[in-house]
Protein backbone atom coordinates (compact mmCIF):
# COMPACT_ATOMS: atom_id res chain seq x y z
CA UNK A 1 0.00 0.00 0.00
CA UNK A 2 1.36 3.50 -0.98
CA UNK A 3 1.65 5.39 2.43
CA UNK A 4 1.65 9.41 1.12
CA UNK A 5 0.30 10.13 4.81
CA UNK A 6 3.73 10.56 6.51
CA UNK A 7 5.56 12.57 3.33
CA UNK A 8 3.00 15.09 3.09
CA UNK A 9 2.79 15.84 6.83
CA UNK A 10 6.26 16.53 6.95
CA UNK A 11 6.20 18.94 3.71
CA UNK A 12 3.40 20.62 5.65
CA UNK A 13 5.18 20.75 8.90
CA UNK A 14 8.37 22.41 7.19
CA UNK A 15 5.88 24.85 5.43
CA UNK A 16 4.79 25.73 8.27
CA UNK A 17 8.01 26.43 9.86
CA UNK A 18 9.40 28.58 7.58
CA UNK A 19 5.59 30.83 7.37
CA UNK A 20 6.37 31.03 11.62
CA UNK A 21 10.02 32.42 10.47
CA UNK A 22 9.38 36.96 10.07
CA UNK A 23 11.21 37.76 6.88
CA UNK A 24 11.85 41.03 8.34
CA UNK A 25 14.72 39.78 10.57
CA UNK A 26 15.86 37.57 7.40
CA UNK A 27 19.58 39.41 6.08
CA UNK A 28 19.37 40.34 2.50
CA UNK A 29 21.54 37.44 1.54
CA UNK A 30 18.95 35.32 3.59
CA UNK A 31 16.38 36.76 1.63
CA UNK A 32 18.13 35.94 -1.79
CA UNK A 33 18.44 32.68 -0.81
CA UNK A 34 14.91 31.55 0.52
CA UNK A 35 13.39 32.82 -2.66
CA UNK A 36 16.19 30.80 -4.83
CA UNK A 37 15.24 27.74 -2.93
CA UNK A 38 11.62 28.73 -2.31
CA UNK A 39 11.21 28.61 -6.26
CA UNK A 40 12.95 25.60 -6.73
CA UNK A 41 10.49 23.83 -4.19
CA UNK A 42 7.58 25.72 -6.18
CA UNK A 43 8.71 24.27 -8.98
CA UNK A 44 8.98 20.74 -7.85
CA UNK A 45 5.88 21.10 -6.41
CA UNK A 46 4.07 21.98 -9.68
CA UNK A 47 5.72 19.26 -11.42
CA UNK A 48 4.55 16.83 -9.32
CA UNK A 49 0.86 18.33 -9.46
CA UNK A 50 1.08 17.25 -13.15
CA UNK A 51 2.19 14.26 -12.91
CA UNK A 52 0.16 13.02 -10.33
CA UNK A 53 -2.58 14.93 -12.17
CA UNK A 54 -2.19 13.68 -15.58
CA UNK A 55 -2.52 9.68 -14.19
CA UNK A 56 -5.76 11.20 -12.52
CA UNK A 57 -6.62 11.75 -16.07
CA UNK A 58 -5.82 8.18 -17.44
CA UNK A 59 -7.03 6.20 -14.14
CA UNK A 60 -10.06 8.56 -14.78
CA UNK A 61 -9.76 8.62 -10.36
CA UNK A 62 -11.72 11.76 -10.13
CA UNK A 63 -14.82 9.41 -10.60
CA UNK A 64 -14.27 8.22 -7.13
CA UNK A 65 -15.13 11.10 -5.46
CA UNK A 66 -17.83 12.05 -7.95
CA UNK A 67 -16.35 14.05 -10.12
CA UNK A 68 -17.39 13.73 -14.34
CA UNK A 69 -14.06 14.81 -15.10
CA UNK A 70 -10.37 15.68 -13.89
CA UNK A 71 -11.10 19.69 -15.09
CA UNK A 72 -14.29 18.93 -12.63
CA UNK A 73 -12.84 17.63 -9.73
CA UNK A 74 -9.82 19.98 -9.79
CA UNK A 75 -12.18 22.78 -10.12
CA UNK A 76 -13.93 21.96 -6.85
CA UNK A 77 -11.15 20.53 -5.18
CA UNK A 78 -8.58 22.79 -5.88
CA UNK A 79 -10.28 25.67 -6.57
CA UNK A 80 -8.26 25.49 -10.43
CA UNK A 81 -10.00 26.63 -13.64
CA UNK A 82 -10.36 24.22 -16.61
CA UNK A 83 -7.39 25.71 -18.61
CA UNK A 84 -5.27 25.56 -15.86
CA UNK A 85 -6.14 21.49 -15.17
CA UNK A 86 -5.78 21.22 -18.54
CA UNK A 87 -2.74 22.81 -19.03
CA UNK A 88 -1.60 20.94 -16.23
CA UNK A 89 -2.60 17.26 -17.63
CA UNK A 90 -0.55 18.19 -20.48
CA UNK A 91 2.38 19.07 -19.12
CA UNK A 92 2.37 15.55 -17.30
CA UNK A 93 2.12 13.54 -20.74
CA UNK A 94 4.75 15.65 -21.78
CA UNK A 95 7.31 14.51 -18.93
CA UNK A 96 5.98 11.09 -19.49
CA UNK A 97 6.91 11.37 -23.13
CA UNK A 98 10.08 13.51 -23.19
CA UNK A 99 12.04 11.92 -19.75
CA UNK A 100 14.70 13.91 -19.38
CA UNK A 101 12.06 16.68 -19.46
CA UNK A 102 10.33 15.53 -16.74
CA UNK A 103 13.10 14.63 -15.02
CA UNK A 104 14.51 18.16 -14.69
CA UNK A 105 11.30 19.58 -13.59
CA UNK A 106 10.57 17.34 -11.01
CA UNK A 107 14.21 18.15 -9.84
CA UNK A 108 13.14 21.85 -9.92
CA UNK A 109 15.13 23.03 -12.57
CA UNK A 110 13.10 23.77 -15.02
CA UNK A 111 9.47 26.14 -14.72
CA UNK A 112 6.27 24.60 -15.42
CA UNK A 113 5.91 27.36 -18.13
CA UNK A 114 9.08 25.73 -19.91
CA UNK A 115 7.31 22.35 -20.24
CA UNK A 116 4.50 24.19 -21.53
CA UNK A 117 6.62 25.51 -24.38
CA UNK A 118 7.75 21.88 -24.88
CA UNK A 119 4.02 20.56 -24.54
CA UNK A 120 3.44 23.05 -27.51
CA UNK A 121 6.43 21.73 -29.59
CA UNK A 122 4.83 18.78 -29.75
CA UNK A 123 1.57 19.49 -30.59
CA UNK A 124 3.06 21.22 -33.73
CA UNK A 125 5.73 19.29 -34.73
CA UNK A 126 7.17 15.66 -35.28
CA UNK A 127 7.83 14.22 -31.90
CA UNK A 128 11.46 12.63 -33.50
CA UNK A 129 12.58 16.49 -34.01
CA UNK A 130 11.70 17.29 -30.18
CA UNK A 131 13.39 14.38 -28.61
CA UNK A 132 16.06 15.03 -31.06
CA UNK A 133 16.56 18.51 -29.87
CA UNK A 134 15.81 17.51 -26.02
CA UNK A 135 19.13 17.91 -24.90
CA UNK A 136 20.07 21.34 -26.43
CA UNK A 137 16.26 22.26 -25.60
CA UNK A 138 17.00 21.59 -22.18
CA UNK A 139 20.43 23.23 -21.84
CA UNK A 140 18.34 26.71 -22.76
CA UNK A 141 15.03 25.63 -20.72
CA UNK A 142 17.77 25.41 -17.32
CA UNK A 143 19.37 28.82 -18.45
CA UNK A 144 16.83 31.37 -19.62
CA UNK A 145 13.49 32.54 -19.56
CA UNK A 146 10.59 30.74 -20.63
CA UNK A 147 10.38 32.85 -23.60
CA UNK A 148 13.42 32.42 -24.74
CA UNK A 149 12.95 28.68 -24.72
CA UNK A 150 9.49 29.03 -26.84
CA UNK A 151 11.29 30.86 -29.85
CA UNK A 152 13.95 28.09 -30.15
CA UNK A 153 11.16 25.16 -30.06
CA UNK A 154 9.72 27.74 -32.89
CA UNK A 155 12.43 27.41 -34.67
CA UNK A 156 12.33 23.51 -34.61
CA UNK A 157 8.58 24.08 -35.71
CA UNK A 158 9.86 26.12 -38.57
CA UNK A 159 11.96 23.73 -39.97
CA UNK A 160 9.65 20.92 -39.51
CA UNK A 161 6.15 22.14 -40.78
CA UNK A 162 7.59 25.45 -42.87
CA UNK A 163 4.32 25.61 -45.08
CA UNK A 164 2.65 27.14 -41.89
CA UNK A 165 4.70 30.02 -41.87
CA UNK A 166 2.48 31.07 -45.06
CA UNK A 167 -0.62 30.48 -43.81
CA UNK A 168 0.13 32.22 -40.71
CA UNK A 169 1.12 35.07 -43.45
CA UNK A 170 -1.92 34.57 -45.44
CA UNK A 171 -4.11 34.99 -41.76
CA UNK A 172 -2.49 38.33 -40.74
CA UNK A 173 -3.28 39.90 -44.41
CA UNK A 174 -7.20 39.19 -43.57
CA UNK A 175 -6.53 41.28 -40.53
CA UNK A 176 -4.28 44.40 -41.17
CA UNK A 177 -5.98 47.45 -40.29
CA UNK A 178 -4.88 51.11 -39.56
CA UNK A 179 -7.13 54.12 -38.03
CA UNK A 180 -6.03 57.25 -37.24
CA UNK A 181 -8.82 58.90 -34.58
CA UNK A 182 -8.71 62.65 -33.00
CA UNK A 183 -8.40 62.14 -29.87
CA UNK A 184 -7.75 65.21 -27.04
CA UNK A 185 -5.63 67.88 -28.13
CA UNK A 186 -3.88 64.83 -30.43
CA UNK A 187 -4.34 61.61 -32.37
CA UNK A 188 -4.75 58.38 -31.38
CA UNK A 189 -3.30 55.60 -34.02
CA UNK A 190 -4.65 52.35 -33.76
CA UNK A 191 -4.54 48.66 -35.98
CA UNK A 192 -3.07 45.82 -37.21
CA UNK A 193 -0.08 45.47 -39.89
CA UNK A 194 0.58 42.51 -41.50
CA UNK A 195 4.39 41.26 -41.80
CA UNK A 196 5.50 42.97 -44.91
CA UNK A 197 4.08 46.23 -44.22
CA UNK A 198 4.66 46.09 -40.44
CA UNK A 199 8.39 45.07 -41.24
CA UNK A 200 9.12 47.94 -43.70
CA UNK A 201 7.80 50.39 -40.92
CA UNK A 202 9.75 48.79 -38.09
CA UNK A 203 12.73 49.31 -40.61
CA UNK A 204 12.15 53.18 -41.56
CA UNK A 205 11.17 53.89 -38.32
CA UNK A 206 14.26 52.24 -36.32
CA UNK A 207 16.16 54.31 -39.10
CA UNK A 208 14.87 56.97 -38.71
CA UNK A 209 14.52 57.08 -35.17
CA UNK A 210 17.95 56.92 -33.97
CA UNK A 211 19.76 59.07 -32.42
CA UNK A 212 21.25 62.05 -33.73
CA UNK A 213 24.37 62.23 -31.35
CA UNK A 214 25.73 61.69 -28.18
CA UNK A 215 23.76 64.84 -26.82
CA UNK A 216 20.43 63.83 -28.29
CA UNK A 217 18.40 63.63 -24.86
CA UNK A 218 14.92 62.25 -26.20
CA UNK A 219 13.27 59.64 -24.97
CA UNK A 220 12.87 56.28 -27.93
CA UNK A 221 9.08 57.57 -27.79
CA UNK A 222 9.62 60.98 -28.33
CA UNK A 223 12.36 60.00 -31.00
CA UNK A 224 9.53 58.03 -32.69
CA UNK A 225 7.08 60.78 -32.71
CA UNK A 226 9.82 63.02 -34.26
CA UNK A 227 10.34 60.21 -36.78
CA UNK A 228 6.76 60.23 -37.92
CA UNK A 229 6.60 63.71 -37.93
CA UNK A 230 8.74 64.00 -40.25
CA UNK A 231 8.00 60.67 -42.24
CA UNK A 232 6.12 62.96 -45.14
CA UNK A 233 8.84 65.67 -45.72
CA UNK A 234 11.72 63.33 -46.06
CA UNK A 235 9.90 60.95 -47.94
CA UNK A 236 8.78 63.83 -50.74
CA UNK A 237 12.21 65.43 -50.24
CA UNK A 238 15.04 62.91 -49.58
CA UNK A 239 13.42 59.51 -49.44
CA UNK A 240 14.81 57.13 -46.88
CA UNK A 241 17.26 58.03 -44.96
CA UNK A 242 20.87 57.12 -45.11
CA UNK A 243 23.28 55.80 -42.59
CA UNK A 244 27.11 56.82 -44.67
CA UNK A 245 25.51 56.36 -47.60
CA UNK A 246 23.76 53.33 -47.58
CA UNK A 247 19.68 52.99 -47.12
CA UNK A 248 17.87 51.00 -44.82
CA UNK A 249 16.32 48.19 -47.15
CA UNK A 250 13.92 45.42 -45.66
CA UNK A 251 16.52 42.41 -45.52
CA UNK A 252 15.76 38.34 -46.51
CA UNK A 253 18.18 35.88 -45.23
CA UNK A 254 18.24 32.29 -47.51
CA UNK A 255 20.06 29.51 -47.91
CA UNK A 256 21.29 27.85 -51.11
CA UNK A 257 20.20 24.76 -49.53
CA UNK A 258 16.35 26.33 -48.94
CA UNK A 259 16.48 27.46 -52.70
CA UNK A 260 17.78 24.22 -54.04
CA UNK A 261 14.52 22.56 -52.47
CA UNK A 262 16.89 20.18 -50.16
CA UNK A 263 14.75 18.57 -47.09
CA UNK A 264 14.88 19.97 -43.88
CA UNK A 265 16.73 23.32 -45.08
CA UNK A 266 16.38 26.44 -42.80
CA UNK A 267 13.32 28.45 -43.91
CA UNK A 268 13.94 31.72 -44.83
CA UNK A 269 14.44 34.91 -42.30
CA UNK A 270 12.98 37.99 -42.52
CA UNK A 271 15.31 40.53 -40.93
CA UNK A 272 12.98 41.97 -38.06
CA UNK A 273 10.26 39.71 -38.29
CA UNK A 274 11.44 35.84 -38.71
CA UNK A 275 10.71 33.15 -40.25
CA UNK A 276 8.63 33.24 -44.21
CA UNK A 277 6.99 30.65 -46.22
CA UNK A 278 8.09 30.23 -49.54
CA UNK A 279 4.49 32.35 -51.12
CA UNK A 280 6.09 35.03 -49.03
CA UNK A 281 9.46 34.76 -50.13
CA UNK A 282 8.85 35.06 -53.51
CA UNK A 283 6.68 38.16 -53.13
CA UNK A 284 9.53 39.80 -51.15
CA UNK A 285 12.03 39.14 -53.83
CA UNK A 286 10.22 39.58 -56.68
CA UNK A 287 11.24 43.17 -57.58
CA UNK A 288 14.76 42.83 -55.47
CA UNK A 289 18.35 43.48 -55.07
CA UNK A 290 20.15 40.20 -54.87
CA UNK A 291 23.72 39.71 -52.64
CA UNK A 292 25.24 36.46 -52.48
CA UNK A 293 27.60 35.71 -49.59
CA UNK A 294 29.29 32.44 -49.15
CA UNK A 295 29.69 31.30 -45.55
CA UNK A 296 31.53 28.22 -44.11
CA UNK A 297 29.09 27.34 -41.18
CA UNK A 298 29.89 29.37 -38.27
CA UNK A 299 32.88 30.99 -36.15
CA UNK A 300 34.46 29.84 -33.50
CA UNK A 301 34.99 31.49 -29.93
CA UNK A 302 32.59 32.85 -27.88
CA UNK A 303 30.39 34.59 -29.89
CA UNK A 304 29.53 32.42 -32.95
CA UNK A 305 28.04 33.59 -35.97
CA UNK A 306 27.40 33.19 -39.72
CA UNK A 307 31.36 32.64 -40.95
CA UNK A 308 30.98 35.33 -43.81
CA UNK A 309 34.39 34.67 -46.09
CA UNK A 310 36.52 37.75 -46.06
CA UNK A 311 36.42 40.31 -48.76
CA UNK A 312 38.93 43.12 -47.43
CA UNK A 313 39.43 46.42 -48.54
CA UNK A 314 41.98 49.00 -47.87
CA UNK A 315 39.45 51.83 -47.40
CA UNK A 316 38.27 53.32 -44.03
CA UNK A 317 34.93 52.87 -44.95
CA UNK A 318 33.29 49.71 -45.23
CA UNK A 319 31.63 49.36 -48.52
CA UNK A 320 27.99 48.14 -49.23
CA UNK A 321 28.69 44.44 -49.78
CA UNK A 322 30.85 43.99 -46.40
CA UNK A 323 27.87 46.07 -44.35
CA UNK A 324 25.35 43.07 -45.79
CA UNK A 325 27.77 40.71 -44.98
CA UNK A 326 28.31 42.24 -41.45
CA UNK A 327 24.60 42.32 -41.22
CA UNK A 328 23.80 38.67 -42.21
CA UNK A 329 26.27 37.75 -40.13
CA UNK A 330 24.72 39.54 -36.81
CA UNK A 331 21.26 38.30 -38.12
CA UNK A 332 20.68 42.08 -38.33
CA UNK A 333 21.24 42.38 -34.19
CA UNK A 334 23.88 44.48 -32.61
CA UNK A 335 26.51 41.85 -31.75
CA UNK A 336 26.94 42.84 -28.23
CA UNK A 337 25.41 40.25 -26.08
CA UNK A 338 22.32 40.67 -24.72
CA UNK A 339 21.38 43.51 -26.58
CA UNK A 340 18.69 43.14 -29.16
CA UNK A 341 19.52 46.78 -31.50
CA UNK A 342 18.81 46.58 -35.12
CA UNK A 343 20.06 50.28 -36.38
CA UNK A 344 24.21 48.87 -36.32
CA UNK A 345 26.98 51.25 -36.96
CA UNK A 346 30.40 48.78 -37.96
CA UNK A 347 33.31 49.79 -35.70
CA UNK A 348 36.86 48.39 -36.63
CA UNK A 349 37.74 46.26 -33.32
CA UNK A 350 41.50 47.54 -34.20
CA UNK A 351 40.36 50.79 -34.37
CA UNK A 352 41.12 52.47 -37.43
CA UNK A 353 43.45 55.53 -36.58
CA UNK A 354 44.70 54.43 -33.25
CA UNK A 355 45.58 50.61 -33.81
CA UNK A 356 46.19 51.26 -37.52
CA UNK A 357 43.32 48.70 -37.78
CA UNK A 358 41.55 47.41 -41.16
CA UNK A 359 38.46 47.55 -42.98
CA UNK A 360 38.14 44.12 -43.37
CA UNK A 361 35.63 41.48 -42.20
CA UNK A 362 37.43 40.27 -39.26
CA UNK A 363 38.13 43.65 -37.88
CA UNK A 364 34.21 44.58 -38.50
CA UNK A 365 32.14 44.34 -35.75
CA UNK A 366 28.32 46.09 -36.16
CA UNK A 367 26.68 47.52 -32.93
CA UNK A 368 23.94 49.63 -32.04
CA UNK A 369 24.63 53.44 -31.55
CA UNK A 370 24.45 53.24 -27.77
CA UNK A 371 26.70 49.98 -27.57
CA UNK A 372 29.26 52.04 -29.51
CA UNK A 373 29.26 54.96 -27.66
CA UNK A 374 29.75 52.54 -24.62
CA UNK A 375 32.79 51.53 -26.95
CA UNK A 376 34.38 54.92 -27.31
CA UNK A 377 34.15 55.89 -23.38
CA UNK A 378 35.83 52.59 -22.51
CA UNK A 379 32.90 50.83 -20.56
CA UNK A 380 32.51 48.34 -22.87
CA UNK A 381 35.39 46.41 -24.90
CA UNK A 382 35.01 44.55 -28.11
CA UNK A 383 38.04 42.58 -29.39
CA UNK A 384 38.87 40.06 -32.34
CA UNK A 385 39.10 36.60 -30.91
CA UNK A 386 41.44 35.54 -33.61
CA UNK A 387 39.14 32.67 -34.64
CA UNK A 388 36.64 35.26 -37.32
CA UNK A 389 34.64 36.28 -34.02
CA UNK A 390 34.52 38.73 -31.11
CA UNK A 391 34.93 38.82 -27.28
CA UNK A 392 33.29 41.42 -25.60
CA UNK A 393 34.70 42.89 -22.02
CA UNK A 394 33.82 45.34 -19.72
CA UNK A 395 35.50 46.28 -16.37
CA UNK A 396 33.85 45.04 -13.10
CA UNK A 397 34.84 45.45 -9.40
CA UNK A 398 38.42 46.22 -10.88
CA UNK A 399 38.84 43.53 -13.19
CA UNK A 400 38.12 42.48 -16.23
CA UNK A 401 35.44 40.36 -17.18
CA UNK A 402 34.09 38.64 -20.03
CA UNK A 403 30.34 38.81 -21.39
CA UNK A 404 29.18 35.53 -22.44
CA UNK A 405 27.00 35.04 -25.28
CA UNK A 406 24.72 32.26 -23.73
CA UNK A 407 21.75 32.80 -26.52
CA UNK A 408 24.28 32.73 -29.17
CA UNK A 409 25.87 30.17 -28.17
CA UNK A 410 23.35 27.54 -27.88
CA UNK A 411 21.45 29.36 -31.10
CA UNK A 412 24.62 28.13 -33.05
CA UNK A 413 24.70 25.22 -31.63
CA UNK A 414 20.68 24.26 -32.11
CA UNK A 415 21.66 25.10 -35.95
CA UNK A 416 24.24 22.85 -35.67
CA UNK A 417 21.51 20.46 -34.63
CA UNK A 418 19.38 20.67 -37.12
CA UNK A 419 22.12 20.74 -39.99
CA UNK A 420 23.19 17.12 -38.71
CA UNK A 421 19.64 15.89 -38.65
CA UNK A 422 19.33 17.55 -42.25
CA UNK A 423 22.47 15.84 -43.57
CA UNK A 424 21.48 12.26 -41.99
CA UNK A 425 18.09 12.38 -44.39
CA UNK A 426 20.12 13.41 -47.06
CA UNK A 427 24.34 12.76 -46.82
CA UNK A 428 25.01 15.22 -49.92
CA UNK A 429 24.09 18.37 -47.50
CA UNK A 430 26.92 19.95 -46.36
CA UNK A 431 28.88 23.17 -45.92
CA UNK A 432 29.91 25.55 -47.71
CA UNK A 433 26.54 27.29 -47.54
CA UNK A 434 25.68 30.20 -49.70
CA UNK A 435 23.55 33.19 -48.09
CA UNK A 436 21.09 34.91 -50.48
CA UNK A 437 20.87 38.82 -48.95
CA UNK A 438 18.26 40.23 -50.50
CA UNK A 439 16.66 44.26 -50.32
CA UNK A 440 13.35 45.46 -51.17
Amino acid sequence: MFDIEAIVTDLEGALEALADQSAARASDEQTCEVLRRLTAVADRVAGLQAVWLEQMEERRSHEVEGATSTAAWARRELRWDVKQSRAAIAAGRTMRVLTAVGDAHRAGEIRRAHVDAFTVALKKADRVVVEAAEDVMLEVARLCEPAELRAQLDHLVEVSHPEDLDRAYAAGMDKHDLQIARCGEGFHVTGFLDVVNGTRLVTWLTAAAAPRDADDTRSPAQRRVDAVGDLAAAALDHGMPSDRGVRPHVSVLVEAAWLAGEPGAQPPVLAGWGSVGPQLFDYLTCHADRTDLLVDGHTAGPTPQADVLNVGRTHRLATTAQRRAVHARQGGVCANPGCSGTHLELHHALWWDRDQGPTDLDNLVGLCPRCHQLVHTGRLSVDADGRRGFVFTRRAAGRIVQIEDHHRVRRQRLATLLRSLRSARDPATAPPRRLALTGT
